[in-house]
């Protein structure tokens, strides 16, 4: 039987806290409270490792506010000393450690240290009209043509035009971020990176073309450069979403999720963002949710995201997904039919989960045909012999009848 997308733990998440309450009260087990540098409660999980007396070490995570709470099912024992290291997160705490013995202590507080890490210095504010004071008139012209053979939507046009501009006048930093750009519309990745490069030296404190060298990574599948890159570009321009959006996006990639998940909510949340990058910010960061099976959470910012991004695909597919997590299947019979109709075989992966929504559903004649449908645009993938089983088992269960 094809394995179940929608498969949920039986356990809600208000019912696993009062069950963790009651069991603490039984068994009286230790707990682990952090405290920011400030003396508040964390706003988010906090990641830790926890080293025994023994040379074992393990990687835990407190709960939202802070709270660990140390049990037997662990496998930590009473009467033994544990070491506790906080990684610094770069921006609010340093790297904290506590050394304890847990036999007859029910309550350790940790307060994180105050970050101290020298900053970088901050972005300077530059005028990139400056840059052009240099720039011939005829170089300036053909950079003017390209601009409106891009209004109308002439890219051949504007890559000639670009080209044409940076043959007149090589350090023109506007024709390279735009040709760059460009270039990576068109899936030239090794011409848009020599283009960001060149512009990265001409205007190293201009983060644009950085931050673009990183996105091209990641979509390279080189994600720890990417990352190192953004790491060190945001810790010159912490107050830039379009820069957090991008290292999030890598972090996500690396599967370091509770480093990425702050940088996509602080950009979700800027109402500096123009429409479409409002409407990535909020698409990140309900794929990230969807990846810690938080699905009313990553509800909430795919629909936000869809709002803004009415005619994404990929927004409406993972949409699609979260719905389907959680039982909501006429909800997410719609946003997968949309997903398809918007990007059509592209998105195979919507007749599968529109297939397994008629299998719950007991329409068998619509799973029949989302689940071939799914074999025709997606040609031999992973799954391929169990839903080749599914189809035969409902073509024998529909000729019975």
């Amino acid at each position: 039987m094809l394995r179940k997308i929608r498969s949920l733990p039986l356990i809600t998440a208000p019912f696993a806290v009062a069950l963790l309450a009651a069991l603490v009260q039984a068994q009286a087990s230790p707990s682990i409270q952090f405290f920011m540098p400030d003396g508040s409660l964390p706003s988010r999980e906090i990641r830790f490792t926890m080293e025994m007396d023994n040379g074992r070490i393990e990687t835990f995570f407190s709960d939202s506010k802070g709270r660990f709470m140390i049990t037997r099912s662990l496998g930590l024992k009473p009467d033994a000393e544990y070491r506790v290291t906080v990684v610094s997160d770069g921006a609010t705490f340093d790297t904290t450690t506590v050394t304890f013995k847990e036999y007859g202590v029910y309550y350790i507080t940790v307060y994180l240290k105050r970050f101290t890490e020298r900053q970088s210095p901050p972005a300077q504010v530059i005028n990139v009209g400056e840059l052009d004071l240099k720039v011939p008139e005829e170089a300036k012209r053909a950079y003017a043509a390209a601009m409106r053979a891009f209004g109308e939507g002439k890219q051949s046009e504007v890559v000639r035009e670009l080209e044409h501009a940076l043959a007149i006048y090589p350090d023109y930093f506007r024709a390279l971020n735009g040709l760059g750009l460009i270039y990576m519309r068109m899936d030239r990745l090794d011409d848009a990176t020599r283009m960001f490069e060149r512009a990265s030296k001409i205007a190293p404190r201009v983060y644009h073309p950085r931050m673009n060298l990183g996105i091209i990574l990641t979509r390279r599948g080189k994600y720890k450069e990417a990352a190192a890159l953004l790491e060190a570009l945001y810790k010159e321009n912490k107050s830039v979403s379009e820069v957090r959006l991008a290292l999030g996006d890598a972090l996500t990639a690396l599967n370091r999720l509770d480093e990425a998940e702050p940088h996509l909510r602080a950009a979700s949340l800027d109402s500096k963002l123009d429409r479409q990058g409002a409407g990535n910010a909020h698409y990140r960061l309900g794929l990230l949710l969807n990846k810690k099976q938080k699905y009313d959470a990553a509800v909430i910012e795919l629909s936000q995201a869809a709002e803004l991004l009415p005619n994404a695909a990929r927004i409406r597919l993972q949409l699609g997904g979260a719905l389907l997590q959680l039982d909501r299947l006429h909800d997410a019979e719609r946003e997968l039919l949309a997903a398809y109709r918007l990007g059509g075989v592209q998105l195979g992966g919507a007749q599968l989960m529109l297939g397994q929504i008629y299998f719950i559903e007991k329409k068998y004649d619509g799973a029949l045909r989302a689940f071939e449908q799914y074999l025709a645009d997606v040609p031999e993938p992973p799954n391929a012999a169990q839903v080749r089983g599914v189809i035969e088992r409902i073509r024998t269960a529909l000729n019975q009848n």
